[in-house]
């Protein structure tokens, strides 16, 4: 028997029975069987391209028949999304919202700037009876009036109007009726004036389609005026800065104390606000403690929109002030600075979009020689227009800035 020598690399020689390169010799019989045994380093050239080949071609058929099984079909698309309140608390509501429940006031109006009053099935008591939300959303009138003044609901007839989701006034124990009866509730109301711009977004998520760029086209709107308004008020002394108190409503003298909305907005005005130590929103305070804060200026709300309020002028206010012992005597009273806070779809000082407008409007009444730029008719008009679409008359601005009712 041949003895077989190892080549120049350890690779085994042809076996002398095969044919040698060029010799024209055929192998013995079993040599074919032989060769096919042989390490494939050992092939000729040709003979490992076609291998190569025919191995690609079968890992395509197998990839490619994979590739039809049913385990490749598309999953179904998602639903429901998960959205986190105002509070914090999450909530899974639907992808596509199209019937909406509002129980809080101010935020039917980021409702109809967001493109979403005609979802509106449900709105909160007195919202209807604003003047300028009427001309701006007519269809407002039409819709019930299922949520009341301390947070009462007639659960009832809300459950009977299927909402999509609740809008809730505020978060934790206010959630709780809407979640038990399996209505999805999302609370999207702000405190203070840093979460502004984020609950706009928040509805916008909410709501979807359109509603999302139209939310990003006010945070940049509002960021942009705070921005404007904090430079120039930068370099201001403390000494400069005018104290003011806010008054919601008389009888009785009603105010908003620090860590709230109002006190944010005076201070980004270049205010200092004398309520600061009273704790809360929609406090009662006596006339005895505005005559011992004796302000620079008094600002007064136009009443209207809350739960527990018609809309009203803010002279009304006054006009029942006026009959007060020592009203007369108030610093800001004899300086002529009592301002009276204008009032668009919702009173612009408290929780809803037109608040982008009070810091504008607050900043200018305080400070007027650090903004004399600033022209609150022309600026009140293109919000309006930019956010609202609706075109404002001269009428609409004598009514929404109080001209002539001081």
């Amino acid at each position: 028997m041949p003895t077989h020598r190892g080549g120049p690399h350890g690779s085994p020689h042809l076996p002398s029975n095969e044919p040698h390169p060029g010799s024209g010799r055929t192998g013995t019989p079993g040599s074919a069987t032989r060769a096919l045994f042989r390490p494939v380093a050992a092939w000729p050239v040709a003979s490992r391209q076609v291998l190569a080949l025919g191995v690609a071609a079968t890992v395509a058929a197998l990839a490619a028949g994979c590739g039809s099984s049913s385990s490749d079909a598309s999953p179904p698309a998602p639903t429901t999304q998960v959205v986190t309140s105002v509070s914090g608390e999450k909530t899974t509501i639907p992808l596509k919202v199209d019937r909406i429940a509002e129980q809080f006031p101010a935020h039917t109006v980021t409702d109809i700037m967001l493109g979403a009053g005609d979802k509106l099935v449900a709105i909160p008591q007195n919202v209807k009876t604003i003047p300028f939300l009427r001309k701006v959303f007519p269809g407002v009138n039409d819709l019930p009036e299922l949520f009341r003044n301390g947070g009462k609901v007639n659960m009832e007839e809300l459950l009977k109007l299927k909402p999509d989701v609740v809008s809730t006034i505020s978060g934790g124990d206010t959630m709780t009726p809407f979640t038990q009866a399996g209505l999805p509730a999302v609370n999207m109301a702000f405190d203070t004036f840093p979460q502004l711009a984020p609950s706009i977004q928040l509805a916008g998520r909410v709501y979807g389609g359109t509603a999302v760029t139209k939310a990003k086209e006010y945070a940049d709107y509002v960021n942009a005026k705070l921005a404007m308004v904090q430079s120039r008020l930068a370099k201001l002394p403390e000494t400069d800065k005018p104290s003011v108190v806010h008054i919601a409503s008389y009888p009785p003298v009603v105010v908003d104390g620090g860590k709230s909305l109002i006190d944010g907005w005076i201070k980004i005005a270049g205010g200092t606000d004398s309520a600061s130590g009273v704790k809360g929103t929609h406090v009662t305070v006596s006339m005895e403690q505005l005559l011992q804060w004796n302000p620079d200026v008094l600002i007064i709300e136009t009443p209207g929109g809350d739960q527990g309020l018609a809309a009203n002028s803010a002279q009304s206010v006054v006009d029942n002030l006026a009959k007060s012992p020592g009203w007369a005597d108030l610093k800001a009273v004899k300086a002529n600075r009592v301002y009276l806070n204008p009032q668009g779809l919702y009173p612009w000082d408290r929780f809803g979009p037109e608040e982008a407008l009070q810091i504008q409007w607050a900043a200018k009444v305080l400070h007027p020689d650090l903004f004399t730029d600033v022209d609150i008719r022309s600026e009140t008009r293109s919000f309006y227009q930019k956010f609202f679409n609706y075109h404002t008359t001269e009428a609409d601005l004598d009514q929404i800035l109080q001209v002539g009712s001081k």
